[in-house]
């Protein structure tokens, strides 16, 4: 009887010790992902960049009727008339370090061109651990996206295609 006892409070010690370091390990996962619930729209481009991981997500702000997308429009956008906005897609670029910490400091420029070959170029601000722009990206086809960020005396460049449909 005195070896069956023995044998469960092992048992529940183990498992207690195995939930314990399972959930620290989720924990520690967590915190390298920057708080991606707070993150709105969806996540359309990542890349590393000498060292620096980008991760970008895009907002039809003519789609979102709620405070989030109003809180993250720079100008205040969804307040407008949801069908004539000028700039109606909000992107965001988050930017983590080699150490896996967020840039919160940093010059962000992007330039936007189109099909027809129109340009947009225009200056990130920081908002909710990221870069944001508003961008007017409303004609079907592909977009040529280029992004220069200075962080500290480190230039990092980025450059890709996204097709909106």
């Amino acid at each position: 009887m005195k070896k069956i006892s023995l044998t469960i409070i092992c048992l529940v010690t183990l498992a207690a010790v195995l939930v314990f370091f399972s959930s620290t390990a989720s924990a520690m996962e967590d915190s390298h992902d920057m708080d991606s619930s707070d993150r709105i729209g969806e996540l359309f481009h990542e890349s590393m960049q000498n060292g620096y991981m980008l991760s970008y997500y895009l907002m039809d702000l003519r789609d979102q009727g709620d405070d989030k997308a109003a809180d993250h429009s720079s100008g205040g956008h969804a307040s407008h008339g949801q069908k004539q906005m000028d700039k109606p897609h909000h992107i965001m670029v988050y930017i983590m370090d080699q150490n896996h910490e967020p840039v919160t400091e940093a010059k962000v420029g992007f330039l936007i061109k189109n099909d027809a070959n129109e340009t947009q170029k225009i200056m990130a601000m920081y908002m909710s651990k990221g870069f944001g722009i508003t961008a007017d990206m409303k004609a079907k086809g592909m977009y040529e996206i280029a992004v220069k960020a200075v962080v500290d005396d480190v230039t990092l460049m980025d450059r890709f295609s996204h097709e909106m449909q």
